[in-house]
């Protein structure tokens, strides 16, 4: 379930990321500039809010802001994809065994004598909810075969580690919105240090002020698009 981000939101968004990013712009031409650089901060930031919620306000205003269904709809997907497993009773069911936990779905495989299908299926069933796997007591074996598998399948990023539990987080897609956020709320700090430090190694040229915040730049870009690993 997705809704649409509005304009109202769009707007108080874009102006915050206008104030925030501007501050950090601001204070990095403060500290290079020596003529007039609080003016010229000052002037600099207050344009840096107006550009942000006239561009940035129509882009967030058609993005939509992901929705998830209630979390018993994914159990009872799971359940019914998982009811081929069943073992009946004392054995691993769909029905005891699988439970809704937080925003995902736990999947106990305690009694099963098909573990590792069971983690199969639920992977491929319940792809954009959060998946908790629970190991039985008596099989501490079972995790230390399990990560592998998961890791091949989904990534070690996905995977979060517990002693007794594998989660499995639901995999996320970077839209424009996303990249937009995300890049105003990172670049302008890694662009303000990297000015200052550049700066204040030849303060008699400002030219390394603008190197510096390029490569802030480029290194936030980077981080944002997961390729700065």
């Amino acid at each position: 379930m997705e809704e649409k981000v509005g304009f109202n939101r769009a707007l108080s968004a874009s102006i915050v990321l206008g104030l925030y990013s501007g501050f950090m712009l601001a204070v990095a031409i403060a500290m290079s500039v020596r003529v007039d650089g609080i003016r010229l901060a000052a002037f600099l930031w207050g344009l840096t809010i107006v550009l942000c919620a006239l561009f940035l306000t129509p882009i967030l205003a058609a993005g939509r802001k992901r929705g998830r269904p209630e979390n018993d709809a994914d159990v009872t997907n799971v359940r019914l994809a998982l009811e081929e497993f069943n073992e009946g009773i004392g054995g691993w069911r769909a029905l005891s065994h699988i439970r809704g936990e937080g925003m995902g779905v736990s999947v106990s495989l305690s009694n099963s004598s098909n573990p590792l299908l069971i983690i199969e299926k639920a992977l491929q069933v319940a792809e954009k909810c959060k998946l908790v796997f629970r190991f039985p007591k008596n099989d501490t074996s079972l995790r230390d075969r399990t990560l592998p598998i998961l890791e091949e399948k989904v990534g070690t990023s996905r995977i979060q580690r517990r002693t007794k539990s594998l989660t499995v987080v639901p995999k996320v897609v970077l839209d424009r919105s996303v990249i937009i956020t995300r890049s105003m709320m990172l670049c302008p700090p890694l662009m303000a240090a990297g000015a200052m430090g550049l700066y204040s190694v030849a303060p008699e040229q400002p030219m390394l002020a603008f190197v510096g915040a390029i490569a802030g730049l480029v290194l936030g870009m980077l981080v944002v698009t997961n390729k700065g690993r």
